[in-house]
C-alpha cells in the first residue's frame, strides 16, 4: 500500500463512494493507537486506513491508504464499539474541501484487533510508514510555519 497525503485520499474516497451502489453499507472506525488515531473506512469491498495525530482541538495531521479488501469479518468488527458523531472536513483543493460527516463506531480494542488480526503481514510496515509520515510532518519547521500561518488566515477569517 501507497502512503498518500490525506487530501489525496479523500478525493479517492469520494470518488469511489459517489459510484458506491451500498452507501448505507459504508463503515467508519476510530480508535487510539498510541499517540496517534487509527481510523478504518469500509465501503465497496474495500478498506482504508488513515492515521492522524492530534496538533490542535480537533485538527489533525494525518496520512493513510487502501490496506485491504473488505469482507463480512471485517465489517463485523467495525460495528463493535460506541456509536458516536464525526466530522471532518478536509481540503483538497484551495478553493475545494470534502466534507464527511455520520456515525462511527469508536473502540480502541476493535481497532487494534482490526490491523493485528485480519489484516496482511505487511501491517507492521505499514504501520511504521504511517507514523513515520505523520512524524516527519510534524517535526518539519516548514510545514510548522504553514500550519501556524494557515491557522492565522483562518482566525483573521472569522474576526
Amino acid at each position: 500500500m501507497a502512503v498518500q497525503s490525506i487530501s489525496a485520499l479523500m478525493g479517492q474516497l469520494k470518488k469511489s463512494y459517489d459510484k458506491s451502489k451500498d452507501k448505507a453499507g459504508w463503515r467508519v472506525l476510530k480508535g487510539m493507537n498510541g499517540a496517534y488515531y487509527d481510523t478504518f473506512i469500509a465501503g465497496n469491498n474495500n478498506l482504508w486506513q488513515i492515521k492522524s495525530e492530534e496538533v490542535g482541538g480537533s485538527e489533525y495531521v494525518a496520512v493513510g491508504g487502501k490496506v485491504s479488501r473488505s469482507d463480512d469479518d471485517l465489517v463485523k468488527i467495525m460495528r463493535t464499539g460506541s456509536p458516536v458523531p464525526f466530522g471532518s472536513i478536509t481540503p483538497v483543493r484551495r478553493q475545494q474541501s470534502i466534507i464527511m460527516a455520520g456515525m462511527q463506531t469508536y473502540s480502541s480494542d476493535s481497532s487494534e484487533l482490526l490491523r493485528r488480526e485480519y489484516l496482511s503481514g505487511k501491517q507492521a510496515s505499514l504501520e511504521q510508514k504511517l507514523k513515520s509520515q505523520v512524524d516527519k510532518m510534524m517535526d518539519d519547521p516548514a510545514f510548522r510555519k504553514k500550519y501556524s500561518e494557515h491557522k492565522d488566515r483562518v482566525r483573521r477569517a472569522y474576526l
